[in-house]
């Protein structure tokens, strides 16, 4: 089967019904169910915050679309288990019921004439869910065209309502282990990279700050093992926990991160292990555009005070690998000698960029630190600043600006 592009959406919203059963929708822009050439498969994120060992789940679904037969209708779970909702099934003009396992017909049986009829069963069960450990982390619901190069539609809402009892203790999911520079890099680490786990019941409630210096590797009565072995913690709070991963880790093998907190310790969850993960630290929590550079001055980089070219600018990241003279992690590395990182490189606005020192930002344990010449071929305004370690890139759309 061709490997098909993905269109991603993600909205969150607040639980609207009581305790044990809750409704998160997809509230974003419609979303295009594209033909079939086009090999575009649609998909809504829907993020659960709630840890709920699941007894009963339903899905609405409104889809604007000429023909339902030529979809299929698909609904993961964060745990990865699937259910059919539909799959090809019934010749008629759009979707627009509630999928639910008590109803008393199901949708490939009726094919109801016209939209809004309903509930309806799916093509297979929605308690398939109730076999998952809890509810919590990012829903996917998937919807293909692949039987015309013809019709085109839209996905215009998602909600789910789940029922079932509260769980309680720290709750991590492996997409929700990322860089912590920019929370993107899902379920991968790389050695001595910052690293955020989001979760539930993750610390205290009030958020703690590790002093200046060596990393503790208990924060706020919480702690992060990494492959069984206690990891540095930087901060750590009721949904999210820092920590420095080892250095030790093997590239190309996996790591099991587990969080602990009041007492009680989260399943483990597993990471691909690479050389490096680069991510720029911005001033948007998203990775997105000023980076937090400096200036050679030593002035904040900012639209009103651009680098001058051929100027050096510096900046931090994190999860560019490991360093040579080694050190270990949640040390506070030292001015001399510096940990260096070999072969790192950078454009500026696409333009080669000479990367004049990249290693561990001296007395800051998980950051590093990058002295970069602006180009005097950059281009001027904003411009993307990508650094490349290890045959990884760091994200898109994090911006210097050059004069």
């Amino acid at each position: 089967m061709t490997r098909k592009t993905l269109i991603f959406a993600m909205c969150v919203i607040s639980p609207v019904l009581a305790q044990t059963t809750v409704t998160y929708s997809y509230n974003g822009l419609p979303l295009p169910i594209l033909t079939d050439a086009a090999e575009t498969i649609t998909i809504a994120n829907i993020f659960v915050p709630r840890t709920l060992k699941m007894t009963k789940v339903t899905a609405q679904v409104q889809i604007q679309y000429p023909n339902s037969g030529d979809l299929k209708v698909y609904l993961f779970s964060p745990m990865g288990t699937r259910t059919i909702l539909t799959d090809h099934d019934c010749s008629v003009a759009n979707i627009d019921t509630t999928f639910d396992d008590a109803a008393p017909s199901a949708w490939k049986d009726f094919c109801p004439t016209e939209a809004g009829r309903g509930p309806f069963r799916p093509d297979q069960p929605l308690s398939n869910f109730n076999s998952d450990d809890t509810s919590f982390g990012t829903w996917i619901l998937s919807v293909e065209n692949d039987h015309s190069d013809s019709r085109s539609g839209w996905l215009t809402a998602v909600s789910l309502t789940i029922t079932g009892a509260n769980l309680s203790g720290p709750i991590i999911r492996s997409n929700t282990i990322v860089n912590a520079a920019n929370v993107r890099a899902q379920g991968v680490m790389a050695p001595g990279e910052l690293v955020s786990v989001y979760g539930l019941a993750l610390g205290p409630d009030q958020a703690v700050t590790a002093p200046s210096g060596n990393l503790p590797t208990s924060l706020g009565g919480s702690s992060v093992s990494v492959n069984g072995a206690t990891a540095p913690i930087s901060y750590a709070s009721l949904y999210r926990i820092d920590f420095q991963a080892p250095f030790s880790l093997t590239p190309g093998a996996s790591a099991t991160v587990q969080v602990t907190a009041n007492g009680q310790t989260s399943a483990g969850q597993q990471v691909s292990v690479l050389s490096a993960v680069p991510a720029l630290f911005t001033r948007s929590v998203d990775g997105m555009g000023q980076v937090m550079a400096r200036n050679q001055d030593g002035s904040a980089n900012s639209a009103t005070n651009p680098a001058t070219k051929g100027t050096t600018i510096s900046f931090y990241a994190s999860g560019l690998g490991v360093t040579t003279p080694a050190l270990a992690a949640g040390t506070a590395p030292p001015t001399n000698p510096l940990s260096t990182v070999s072969g790192v490189e950078a454009t500026i606005g696409g333009v080669s960029a000479t990367v004049q020192f990249a290693g561990l930002a001296p007395g800051l344990p998980g950051l590093y630190q990058l002295n970069i010449q602006v180009p005097s071929t950059a281009p001027s305004g904003a411009q993307e600043l990508i650094v490349f370690a290890s045959g990884q890139s760091s994200q898109k759309g994090a911006t210097i600006q050059v004069q």
